[in-house]
């Protein structure tokens, strides 16, 4: 197992066909069968059954506390939800869908726009289904009781929700002034997606390209569940240190943010508003990849300017993820600091060529 939608779908099976303790179980047949009844992730209108289930395993916890000796809080976490599974075979399947939706969260909901976040506990480096896989009644409860403390704090899943939101909002901005460019823009998206060759007829049939693009973007922040997730072997493996990353087949539109993303995310104040559009960048530098089947040709620190570089040509640019996300932010005017020298510099090096259709008309 290795991404959400596969934890997800096999807590659906777990939730609509196996019964649960007395503890848990009226709140299984009319909330939770309910909440998890799409394929495309949880149902909004049940969003607050998680929060039922947290209250009940909450409950729990506090009876075993008071009732059992010398019981530390993580163990009576523990068995709070051992305690809630019932006696049926395949416990761990049905510890593993309890502890997955413990810590899975409505993020909000802003009119066609739906965000949740999983954050499980940071000591975990698998999926909860596989942590839990095939181990005896005693391991599964210390697998259970390991610190909760988990890899996203509520600032940062706050700080999620309205990067995507902002993101919506930078992508449908890009998508109106495409339709009636001035000077200034144009020269943003020559600077991005053209060169020296390039005329203003097939100009005009780039910035049709991004307004369509980018309309695709803003549709999928808008109009879809997106679902903010860890991944916890990739955060073990060497991956945490990056800002993202998305499968482009995966059914569910599943972004996995990470640590570079993270640190700026905490440096965000009211008074201090450019991380969140480097924030927002990434979601539309991920989004990109999903919608409109961009790659990663090249990074910004290596420059995004086609004219005058050796391997970056704009036709390339275009397959880009990385020259969509800084272009929206730049023509708008909100690109700033030592980013807004990436976009204006000569490309030096790419990673690859693009093998895939562009997807963005």
């Amino acid at each position: 197992m290795n991404k959400f939608s596969e934890a997800y779908h096999a807590a659906q099976d777990v939730i609509s066909n196996s019964e649960l303790s007395s503890v848990l179980e009226k709140l299984r047949k009319t909330r939770l069968k309910p909440l998890m009844a799409e394929a495309d992730g949880p149902l909004t209108s049940e969003a607050s059954a998680l929060d039922k289930l947290r209250e009940a395993l909450e409950l729990e916890k506090r009876s075993l506390t008071s009732t059992v000796k010398g019981l530390t809080p993580d163990k009576a976490s523990a068995k709070a939800i051992i305690n809630a599974i019932g006696t049926s075979p395949n416990k761990q399947v049905r510890a593993a869908t309890l502890k997955l939706l413990k810590h899975l969260y409505h993020g909000i909901s802003s009119g066609g726009q739906v965000i949740w976040v999983y954050s499980p506990p940071k000591v975990y480096t698998k999926w909860i289904f596989d942590e839990v896989d095939g181990v005896s009644d005693t391991v599964l409860e210390t697998v259970l009781a390991k610190t909760q403390d988990e890899v996203y704090s509520v600032t940062q899943r706050a700080v999620m929700c309205s990067a995507i939101q902002e993101a919506r909002t930078v992508a449908l901005s890009v998508v109106a002034k495409m339709g009636t460019p001035d000077v200034a823009a144009k020269g943003v998206v020559k600077q991005y997606f053209g060169d020296s060759t390039t005329t203003d007829i097939k100009l005009g049939e780039i910035m049709t390209t991004l307004s369509s693009g980018y309309q695709k973007i803003a549709n999928a922040c808008n109009s879809s569940k997106i679902i903010i997730s860890d991944e916890p072997i990739d955060r073990n493996g060497g991956g945490w240190k990056d800002w993202a990353f998305i499968y482009n087949a995966e059914s569910m539109k599943v972004i996995y943010l990470q640590n570079a993303w993270l640190t700026k995310a905490d440096e965000i104040t009211p008074s201090n508003q450019s991380p969140l559009y480097r924030c927002a960048r990434t979601i539309i530098h991920e989004l990109s990849h999903k919608e409109l089947s961009t790659e990663d040709i090249v990074y910004g620190p290596k420059g995004l300017k086609p004219e005058g570089s050796g391997s970056l040509t704009a036709d390339y640019a275009l397959h880009n993820a990385d020259s969509w996300a800084y272009f929206a932010v730049d023509v708008l005017g909100y690109l700033t600091g030592p980013d807004k020298s990436n976009g204006s510099k000569v490309n030096s090096a790419i990673l690859k060529v693009p093998a895939r259709t562009l997807t963005a008309v």
